[in-house]
């Protein structure tokens, strides 16, 4: 809504009506509110189901950690990833990065943890719980779940965005739930848009898309590889990459794109990689890979206004 005045027009976002729920809406939110004193708001964009659940209880906390010896297992890291970032774009998946060697290792534990508080964990799986119970069914007619647990009062907001088939894989073991748990794309963020929104009226409601969500994960799996890993990136950080991103779309089984482009931002090279090229990359590659010939990487080169390929 604008409101014209002598100085100017002040803008202010518009809250459209909620379209009425479908009978599966219906059904997920009567099962959160009758089983559990949820009061909980969705929205069915295209194949996106949006569950936003509102409260005024704290959803996180710092608690005590015990220091823990160094796993003889786990190998130091070599690199440090500043910056990851991707995108899908005229069918390409294109990825830009900045990774230098690692020169110190900070191996010091405060004993401060950050982590969900009883209520939060308590919320999370009774919607967990919900959708198990309305929402598995082979015929539903959805893909992606957008799960918002928003605390109004503090203006601090965890989302969950998961595909519903990996969840129902993990729901009988047809994947460890640790492989789901990477498979979730996971943020927390605060807003003072978020104070006192009972209605859910500060999420911009969108359907979601493969590519963009595979991106996305891609990014968090390179992160997680670089960070988190017990088997960091030890020589060749370049294929550590390329790697993540050929397993992704191999669990996946998605083959709707015509290459792969990389941006090493420091080092300026870039390189192009064929669907094709990508089977002979990651730790899940296909077993007769390793017996054929090594895949083919092609640098792009950008100089004095021209460009060149290189094969390597």
């Amino acid at each position: 809504m604008c409101t014209l005045s002598l100085g100017g027009c002040t803008s202010k976002k518009i809250v459209l009506p909620r379209p009425a729920p479908t009978d599966l809406q219906k059904k997920f939110e009567l099962k959160c509110s009758k089983d559990y004193k949820l009061n909980v708001i969705t929205r069915l964009v295209g194949k996106t189901f949006w569950i936003y659940a509102p409260t005024d209880k704290p959803l996180f906390d710092f608690a005590a950690e015990s220091a823990s010896p160094p796993d003889p297992l786990k190998k130091p890291a070599k690199y440090d990833l500043l910056y990851v970032d991707g995108s899908f774009k005229d069918n390409s998946f294109n990825f830009e990065y900045d990774v230098i060697p690692k020169i110190k290792s900070d191996m010091s534990n405060e004993g401060i943890r950050n982590e969900g508080t009883d209520y939060f964990n308590k919320l999370y799986n009774n919607l967990f719980t919900a959708v198990t119970e309305t929402l598995l069914d082979p015929q539903t007619p959805i893909s992606f779940v957008v799960m918002s647990i928003t605390d109004i009062k503090k203006g601090i907001e965890a989302r969950y965005t998961f595909y519903l088939e990996d969840y129902r894989m993990a729901s009988v073991e047809g994947i460890p739930y640790d492989e789901f748990s990477k498979r979730v794309l996971q943020e927390s963020k605060g807003s003072t848009d978020y104070i006192g929104d009972e209605i859910g009226q500060h999420l911009e409601y969108n359907d979601i898309y493969m590519p963009d969500f595979l991106t996305k994960q891609m990014i968090n799996r390179i992160r997680f590889k670089f960070t988190q890993s017990d088997f960091p990136p030890q020589e060749n950080y370049e294929e550590a990459i390329i790697g993540v991103i050929a397993d992704t779309t191999r669990y996946y089984h998605f083959k709707d794109f015509k290459d792969v482009r990389t941006d090493d931002i420091r080092s300026k090279k870039k390189m192009i990689f064929t669907p094709q090229q990508l089977s002979f990359f990651g730790d899940d590659k296909p077993k007769d890979q390793d017996s054929k010939q090594n895949g083919k990487l092609i640098h792009i080169i950008f100089e004095d206004g021209k460009t060149t390929f290189k094969d390597q």
